[in-house]
Formats: C-alpha cells, structure tokens, sequence
C-alpha cells in the first residue's frame, strides 16, 4: 500500500521500507503491507509519546505526533486561542489527520522484563491558518473515544528577541538511563521557563528499532514538554527504517529520501535554522542532493532577509573526542574539508553538533580551517558578563555534550603522536574551550577503560537571539553534585 496526502507536513515512515523519496508538490508515506484495523478488543489505553514540531511555516502551521493502542484509528486535533487558562473547547478549530501501523510493530525484540509485543497505530495532523505570535490551547486523540492529550503552543513571532534550548544525544539503553535523559529535559525546561522551542542534535535513542527506548524518554519528560515545540534531528542510532520520522510531523525538503532521517528548515523571527541528516551514503555523510539544498537554502533565507543562520547537525566538523579522528570528520573527503569551507563561505554563524559527547566550543572555522582572529567585547547578559566575538566572519562550532548518560574521553591521539597519525598538531588550538570530558573525574566505566563512567554528568544549552546579538549559556548537572542542580560552565556570545 502506498498512502499519499497532499500536505508539506505529512512524512510517516510505517511498516517494511524500500525507499521513501519525497517528490514535488505531494508527499508520501512509505510503502508498507500493513494497512491499520482497528482492534475493538484492544484497551483504550492512553495517549502517548505526544511531539509537538514546527512542520512548514512556523508562524502559521504547527505538526503533532502521537502514539494509541490499536484501538484507536481517528486522528483528531482540536485548537482555540488561549485568551485565559481556562480551556474550553467547544468551539474549537477541527482538523484531521491520518493513522498508520508504525515500522517498530516488526522491529527488534523488546528489552529484557517488558512483552515482546507492543502493538501501537501512530498519528499525525496539522494544524494551518494560525497567528503569529499567538499561543493556542491543543488536544489530540479520538474524538469518538473521549481520548485526549491536552497542551499548549505558540506560533513564531515575525521578528523579536526569543530564547530555545538545545540538547545532544539522551540515548539512554535501559529505562532507568530514559529517566535520566528525560529529567535533563526537565531541568532544561524549569531553567529556562521562557524558550520557545528544543534543538535536538540526534541520537534521541540507543536503538531507533525498540520503541521502548522512544516510550522510555518522550513518556517521562512531563507537562512542560507537551507545552513546548520539538526541532530533532536524526543521528546514526535513530535512522532504522524511517523510525525517525515515525515520531515527528516534519516538512522535509522535497526529493529527498526519508529512510534514514530527514533534512529541512525552518525561520523563527530573524533567525533561520538548517537541520542536516548526516545517515547518508557519502564520504561527508550528506548526498550531493542534499548540500546542493543547504546550499540553496542558506542563500535564499539570507537574500529573504535571516539575520542568523543556524545549522544543526549529528556528525559536526569540530569536536574533540572520539570522533574528531574519524575518516568521515576528518579525512580528505570528510565533513571538515568539505561542508566547514561551505558553512564559511556561506556565512553560518553557529553549528549546534553532537554525536561526541564531550562539551567543546570552536574559535570561529574559515573556508581554510583556520581560526579567524577573535575581537571580544565583554557585556551583561541576564546577570552574566558574557564575552562576545564581534563581526567574527566565521562559523563557531558547539558541542553541548550529552543530555542522556554516555560520555567520552578527550581525544588523546592528537595529542600524543599527532605526526604519526596524520594529524595538525595545532588542532586544539581551533577551540576556545576544549576541557576533558567533566566527567572523567568520576573514573573509567566499568568494564571499558576507554570512556568515563556513565550517568554522572549531562549539559545542555540556554541559546538567546536578540537582534544583532546571540547569546549562549552552558549548564551542567553533576548527579552527585547539589542535588542535581544545575550550574553554568560556559557562556559566550556572537555580535554582528
């Protein structure tokens, strides 16, 4: 069966995939052989792992995802404008969406101590013609059924200071690391009560196959995550068959194929956002399709006016682990001396990275991989004196660690035998900020000497745009460290 909509936003990815393109003008669901039956013995349940994602236009359109027992095969989604916290729906804006038979209904076994079946439809709809800058009141579920999930969302305003958070690789392996990651959500959310919206920089999961390890995460985040935008990006543990894009109601850019992720982009206020998917069959990990499309995105988002641009990737350029040797990253034909002299030449001004989990803070890259000399200026910011990088004319690339529980080393190759290896030995010296992993004072894990010991430490990111300034505060969370609180270890800035 193939299922066509004629959306921007429908993209699921259910059952056995071939190969999903997305073409001009309609997009497609992936090929599959199962067709969703309601199941009227089947419990009603609840609503489950509900995502809420811009999908198109940011100001006028909002995508929703979310999961049901196989009782439940109507896609309802209700919207008012909140005027008071009161919600009522009763005369609330309809709009309809579709239901499928997820691809993890066929994937791997389930953990250990869960059933080994977890049958489930998945659900998405849209919601278009909105306001800008206006928060509405939301429910999905069945209409037929009295099954609701209930939340709030705000448009993007057209222009305007606002603030989002950002977040590398949970990949928690078992429940109890899903309860770690989604608790750095939720300390992310309570910190900065006033972000629009979280960059997610992949590697949401361990395993993309056992949808246990999606409930593990999404379900325990709470409330304030049902209240928020989601902007994901695949990494290399979430591209099994189109699971990505089971979980997020996204626009992808048309012609490209969705099996192992997704790319697209999307404005808010003066700032445009480019989200790359690095599982693709290439030396840099991108098709040639796909940076001709950045390529031509970033070029018309500057001439339409984008005062910032933003990429976020999984496989970054810069970084100072495990990964920053890698062929992909580093050899002759990899990210660095391919897509960093693009982002250069193209005028990116920040790269959100992850797939390292390490914290580490780049100089600003030129098209030469050099470091562009800095001219700081220090400024108050939300109580801080933060130091800016004034007119920088390059990409600075950021690694925010790890919001789950994995971390890694500092890469110690480059440093010891930089010759022997192939690598500049002036490496390091591209970074402003390139500390060993903060959690390595907890001692090797048990059973690999290569990597800290896991749990203890995760970060993530408080990133302002206002105007002619972006402004960014690291927080840090040492679970043996002030009842988990968290503190700040970095902050910096961009001012042009």
């Amino acid at each position: 069966m193939k299922y066509l909509k004629k959306s921007l936003c429908a993209v699921l990815s259910i059952g056995i995939i071939t190969g999903s393109v997305i073409g001009p003008g309609t997009y497609a669901l992936a090929q599959t052989t199962a067709t969703p039956v309601v199941d009227s013995t089947a419990p009603v349940g609840t609503i489950t792992k509900v995502m809420v994602t811009f999908c198109g236009d940011a100001t006028t359109q909002k995508g929703f995802t979310w999961y049901t027992s196989t009782a439940s095969i109507n896609s309802d989604l209700q919207i008012v404008e909140k005027t008071t916290d009161t919600t009522d729906f009763t005369n609330a804006v309809k709009f309809t969406g579709n239901c499928a038979v997820p691809s993890n209904n066929t994937a791997a076994p389930a953990p250990a101590g869960t059933t080994t079946s977890k049958l489930e439809f998945l659900h998405k709809a849209e919601a278009t013609g909105l306001k800008a800058n206006t928060t509405y009141f939301y429910r999905i579920g069945d209409a037929s059924l009295n099954l609701w999930s209930t939340g709030t969302f705000q448009t993007a305003p057209t222009s305007g200071a606002f603030t989002f958070i950002d977040v590398a690789d949970p990949q928690a392996k078992d429940y109890d690391e899903g309860l770690l990651a989604a608790s750095t959500f939720q300390k992310a959310l309570d910190t900065v009560p006033d972000s629009k919206f979280i960059e997610l920089n992949g590697d949401i999961v361990d395993k993309g196959s056992v949808e246990y390890e999606w409930d593990w995460l999404f379900n325990n985040i709470g409330q304030k995550f049902l209240n928020t935008t989601i902007a994901p990006i695949a990494g290399n543990h979430d591209e099994y068959n189109g699971c990505f894009l089971d979980h997020f109601d996204l626009a992808p850019a048309q012609g490209s194929d969705t099996t192992t992720g997704v790319y697209y982009s999307h404005d808010y206020s003066n700032a445009h956002f480019v989200m790359l998917n690095c599982n693709e069959t290439s030396a840099n990990d991108l098709s040639p399709a796909q940076i001709t499309w950045l390529t031509n995105d970033i070029t018309n988002a500057k001439a339409n006016g984008a005062k910032w641009i933003i990429v976020n990737m999984h496989k970054g350029p810069y970084s100072t682990s495990n990964h920053a040797t890698d062929i992909d990253l580093a050899g002759p034909n990899g990210a660095r001396q391919t897509l960093s002299p693009l982002f250069a030449q193209l005028g990116v001004d920040l790269v959100l990275q992850g797939h390292d989990h390490i914290y580490a803070r780049s100089k600003p890259i030129k098209a030469d991989n050099t470091a562009a000399p800095e001219t700081l200026s220090t400024e108050l910011f939300q109580g801080h004196n933060i130091q800016y990088e004034v007119n920088p004319g390059a990409p600075v690339y950021l690694i925010p660690a790890t919001a789950g529980p994995k971390v890694y080393y500092k890469n110690q190759s480059i440093i010891t035998n930089p010759a022997a290896n192939g690598y500049d030995p002036n490496f390091y010296n591209l970074f402003d900020v390139a500390d060993e992993n903060h959690a390595a004072i907890y001692g090797a894990a048990v059973g690999d000497a290569t990597r800290p010991e896991r749990k203890n430490i995760q970060t993530f990111e408080s990133i302002t745009v206002d105007s002619d300034k972006l402004s960014v505060i690291s927080y840090e969370i040492d679970q043996n460290r002030d009842n988990a609180t968290p503190y700040i270890i970095d902050s910096f800035g961009l001012k042009k």
